[in-house]
């Protein structure tokens, strides 16, 4: 048997119901988020972490002012002070 050399032509593609050229998709727009989701994403949520952190600090500095966490503190102001 002879080898047979590609050729340049393509395989016929099957013949399909669709249309060759097909309709690009249609996005709808992005949906507007709502003043409810920005205030609680830029406003309650970083206002939370704070409060939680300086709260923890106070609580810490009121129930141990000799542990080393308030010595600490201390120390790092007094650097700036």
């Amino acid at each position: 048997m002879a080898d047979r050399k590609p050729s340049n032509v393509p395989a016929p593609r099957p013949k399909s119901d669709k249309p060759a050229v097909a309709e690009p998709a249609t996005e709808e727009p992005a949906k507007k988020e709502g003043w409810l989701g920005w205030t609680l994403g830029w406003i309650v949520a970083p206002l939370t972490v704070l409060g939680a952190i300086f709260g923890g600090g106070v609580l810490l500095g009121a129930h141990f002012p000799d542990g080393w966490f308030s010595r600490a503190i201390v120390w790092l102001v007094g650097l700036f002070a």
